[in-house]
């Protein structure tokens, strides 16, 4: 049966066949069988993979947004990740939100479009604190898988040259099967490969444990950071 053109090498048959990845049983069992504070984490990492372009990318000057009120956020909330309520993050939270941006109608374009969808991640991490419930945390989860598809859809779809083609293109051809199965480009593979590695090192330590304390932690977040600067380049691609 013929390929499909721009469906990395898939049948029609394989197509219909695919798994969905908003429909995630595997994912459902990992945050079920998580602690609150695990869920924290994990939910805690899912925004890290996303949080470059929110300090690489400048933000419309209308929208009023205080750079350091937008740092203490990201800063207070990689502080205290066990669930509880974050008096300090909540202050944050608080000061950002006073700017002109949550009072005004904007279309954003499209760079601008991720990183309000980001903002609100984390306030909506913010809001779960104190509950971070399965289904709190599955939507900070699922964040990170819908922002990856949509870029990579909105690459797809445009005729802009993102740096970097050959490179993701490589990845994809040697990705493990179970990873391409879903069918999905360079920035929804890669980020399920990495939120794989983190519930998984999240799982396997004890609530005792301070696991991003540690050397495998502190991997963790280096490999969600230098994921998230490759989101924020292909942004860039946009915004010239």
């Amino acid at each position: 049966m013929d390929e499909l053109p721009g469906n990395d090498g898939l049948s029609v048959t394989d197509t219909v066949n695919q798994p969905d990845w908003r429909d995630d049983e595997t994912l459902s069992a990992q945050i079920r069988a998580m602690t609150r504070q695990q869920r924290h984490q994990a939910a805690y990492l899912a925004l890290r993979r996303l949080q470059a372009p929110l300090l690489d990318i400048a933000m419309p000057v209308e929208w009023g947004v205080d750079s350091a009120a937008l740092t203490s956020v990201l800063r207070e909330g990689a502080t205290r990740l066990d669930g509880e309520v974050n008096e300090d993050l909540g202050h944050a939270i608080a000061e950002l939100c006073s700017a002109p941006l949550f009072e005004s109608e904007i279309e954003p374009e499209f760079a601008e479009s991720f990183q309000l969808e980001v903002i609100n991640g984390w306030l909506m991490l913010g809001e779960s604190l104190g509950e971070m419930s399965e289904v709190q945390t599955d939507r900070a989860i699922s964040l990170a898988r819908e922002m990856a598809v949509y870029l990579d859809s909105y690459m797809d779809g445009s005729l802009t040259v993102v740096e970097g083609d050959e490179l993701r293109e490589r990845y994809l051809a040697r990705v493990a099967d179970n990873l391409r199965v879903y069918g999905l480009g360079y920035f929804g593979t890669r980020n399920l490969e990495i939120e794989g590695a983190c519930h998984a090192a999240i799982i396997a330590v004890s609530a005792s444990e301070d696991l991003l304390g540690s050397a495998v932690g502190h991997q963790l977040e280096a490999t969600c950071d230098e994921y998230s600067s490759q989101i924020s380049s292909a942004l860039r691609a946009f915004t010239q």
